[in-house]
């Protein structure tokens, strides 16, 4: 059938599952249409068939058998072959393997423990054992003979040293490399191309797991005589390195040999019946959002056409599943950045406006302290004012009498008011004190409005707490003479007969000073 069709004739979509079909299995397309047609041109179950073997069609010998059978039972018939047909087909063939991570457990530690029924069977010889035992303790010269003859017995006998009894037990890790290195110097150098992973399984599974790649195991049993030819006919070939080569940015290779705890309790995990084994694990969504599960397994000593067909035809079927993941992923990773992005410009948002609060009410306070000390510099500045004009008033009214004219101790001073430049003319007492010119220069605009001295004499107090200073000295221009007020004395000792003087202001000096 398959020489009478044409391959020019075929459709677009069958040419590309042929193409599809031959290059993963290499067969000859003219041999592949038959199949290919069985399959309904679906290339995994073409491939699945190819490598393990065509079954019965349920499907096409009901419908053989319809041909023949009465008309009113063929449609009745056929239906119950298709249900059984689909059912076969959604068998736990379906459900996926899952693998987990794993506890390893030494093969030298592993206890089994017998069924029931046996131990029931062999519970009279146990008996009989500790009867005979118990009674050779009684006789020490038997147990002796006895222990001769066995050592004896012992010493004819072939000794088979097993590798595992002598195996040192090494962490996970540790025996990854372990396993390597043994395996380099057991196949020479060809042995370097294939990338195995120095690490545990359990770190391998973790890895393949949040990175989405393939984990392909490989377990080897020492033990097993196919071994040496299925790694030289099988693993050290071009083909498979070239397909680990091909594939290496998503597959993750490691292996190890049933002689350390972990392979081995790997090989009892994955059921493993048959060495040399072979299991490409990946994450499946189907089984859970975490779960690692067996998409390929490859048992016995196949060729290196045939692991890499079926490897491939998995890998295939199965990176549809993994790209949906990645993308899911990279949608849930680009939620969460931009969820974190907006909480942080949020965080950023809100330090703004605290460092803006915190700005203004310390600008706030700052203007109410300023206002404050201002307010308090207005405030003092207005009682010393009302202290001064307090204290004018109370020293006009306690300035000595001016001397009458026929008074012979009478001393004329001339003053040059210093705000209006006016010539004043007083007469003071010879014994009057120099701080009474002092005053009356000071209290001189208070005198003036007053019109009545004597009558208003004693009638102000002198402001409590208030330290008068004058702000003035007097001068006598030629000779220029200071009368300084801390020098005291009477008006008679310091100014003579009489005196020009001028006001000078001590507050210029002292910002020229300055």
């Amino acid at each position: 059938m398959a020489n009478e069709i044409d391959i020019g004739q075929l459709t677009e979509s069958q040419q590309e599952a042929l193409q599809m079909y031959t290059s993963i299995t290499d067969d000859d397309p003219i041999t592949a249409i038959p199949l290919l047609q069985r399959s309904a041109w679906n290339v995994q179950i073409a491939v699945t068939k190819r490598f393990d073997g065509e079954q019965p069609d349920p499907l096409a010998e009901a419908q053989a058998a319809a041909d023949n059978a009465p008309p009113a039972q063929s449609s009745r018939i056929l239906q119950n072959l298709q249900q059984e047909s689909f059912r076969q087909s959604a068998s736990p063939r379906t459900r996926p393997e899952t693998v987990s991570r794993i506890t390893p457990q030494s093969t030298a530690q592993t206890t089994y423990r017998a069924p029931f029924l046996l131990s029931l069977f062999f519970l009279p010889f146990n008996l009989a054992y500790r009867i005979f035992s118990t009674g050779l303790s009684y006789f020490p010269f038997l147990q002796r003979i006895f222990s001769r003859l066995l050592s004896s017995t012992a010493s004819t006998r072939p000794t088979t040293s097993s590798s595992s009894s002598t195996r040192r037990p090494l962490p996970p890790s540790d025996a990854a490399t372990r396993f390597i290195r043994e395996f380099n110097e057991e196949y020479g150098p060809s042995s370097h191309s294939l990338p195995f992973t120095e690490s545990s399984f359990n770190a391998c599974l973790d890895t393949a797991k949040s990175s989405l790649k393939y984990l392909l195991v490989l377990l080897i049993s020492p033990e097993h005589d196919d071994t040496p030819s299925w790694v030289r006919s099988t693993l050290l070939t071009a083909q498979f390195s070239s397909f680990l080569t091909s594939h290496s940015p998503s597959l993750i290779l490691w292996g190890g040999t049933l002689l350390d705890p972990e392979p081995y309790s790997l090989a009892d995990q994955l059921r493993v019946t048959k060495f040399p084994f072979a299991a490409l694990i990946a994450h499946d969504p189907a089984a859970g959002s975490n779960a690692m599960c067996t998409i390929a397994r490859c048992v016995g000593p196949l060729s290196a056409s045939d692991l890499v067909a079926k490897l491939a035809a998995a890998m295939t079927a199965h990176d549809d599943k993994l790209a949906n993941v990645r993308l899911q992923r990279q949608e849930q990773t680009a939620q969460r950045n931009l969820r974190a992005e907006q909480e942080s410009a949020y965080e950023r948002s809100l330090a703004q406006d605290r460092e803006k609060t915190r700005k203004r009410k310390e600008e706030e306070a700052r203007k109410a302290q300023e206002e404050k000390e201002a307010a308090e510099l207005v405030r003092k500045a207005e009682q010393e004012k009302e202290n001064l004009t307090r204290w004018k008033r109370w020293r006009a009214g306690r300035l000595p009498s001016e001397p009458s004219t026929e008074a012979k101790d009478a001393i004329r001073i001339s003053i040059r008011m210093p705000e209006t430049g006016e010539r004043v003319i007083r007469k003071f007492g010879a014994r009057d004190a120099v701080e009474d010119v002092y005053a009356f220069v000071e209290c001189y605009e208070v005198l003036k409005e007053r019109v009545a001295v004597e009558d208003e004499k004693g009638a102000e107090q002198k402001p409590e707490g208030f330290t008068h200073k004058y702000p003035f000295r007097l001068v006598s221009p030629m000779p220029r003479t200071v009368y300084d007020l801390e020098q005291g004395g009477d008006v008679g000792e310091r100014f003579g007969k009489g005196a020009n003087l001028i006001v000078e202001s001590v507050e210029d000096e002292d910002e020229d000073d300055e």
